[in-house]
């Protein structure tokens, strides 16, 4: 897909909006990305769903500056349930409550929700970390290595790497969450990594 340079210029601009707005924990003159977050967030939080915030937005908390569009959550097994029992909730929440495997919300924004064989333990382990002045549940490092090492994908390979650039990783608590092979390509991701930063 190929986009005109305008619309680049747009995106690059809503990211660093949404990188400052995040960063600064700033939750004045929000931007779309981030009032669809905190507007999860207080959904989550008024049904009880345990939830993590994973993708982009949560590298980012951990040391990875990129751009995403989009919000990621894992949250509980239940939590389509919960959802499809309280669509007036939903509403209050700017969310449309005609789909509950994936959060649409008013203002333009597609709010994924992961599924993941782990997605009770990785919601449970979430840590409380101040972003855009509030506090939201992000998933502990480990949980997220092991979620992108699950994913193969390309771009989460690249978010690995920027986090171990940053940040130290366990590699006994990471391998307690995935395969060997998985383990395994997290340190040929590492060593790579380590090297183009020395």
């Amino acid at each position: 897909m190929t986009i005109s340079l305008h619309e680049a210029a747009m995106r690059s601009g809503r990211g660093r909006r949404t990188t400052r707005e995040l960063r600064m924990n700033t939750a004045s003159d929000q931007g779309d990305l981030t009032a669809a977050l905190l507007d999860a967030v207080e959904l989550f939080e008024e049904l009880r769903v345990p939830y993590a915030l994973i993708g982009g937005l949560a590298a980012m908390v951990y040391g990875r500056a990129r751009y995403t569009e989009d919000v990621d959550f894992v949250a509980a097994e239940h939590h389509e349930s919960a959802l499809k029992a309280n669509p007036d909730a939903m509403r209050r929440h700017h969310f449309d409550p005609a789909c509950t495997y994936k959060l649409y919300h008013d203002r333009g924004v597609e709010i994924d929700l992961w599924k993941d064989a782990h997605a009770d333990a990785i919601a449970r382990r979430a840590a409380r970390r101040e972003i855009a002045g509030r506090k939201v549940r992000v998933a502990q490092l480990h949980d997220l290595i092991a979620m992108k090492l699950r994913a193969q994908r390309v771009r989460d390979d690249g978010d690995i790497a920027e986090i171990v650039k940053h940040r130290t990783i366990d590699e006994s608590k990471l391998a307690e969450r995935v395969t060997k092979q998985q383990l395994n390509r997290f340190r040929q991701i590492k060593r790579r990594a380590l090297r183009e930063a020395s």
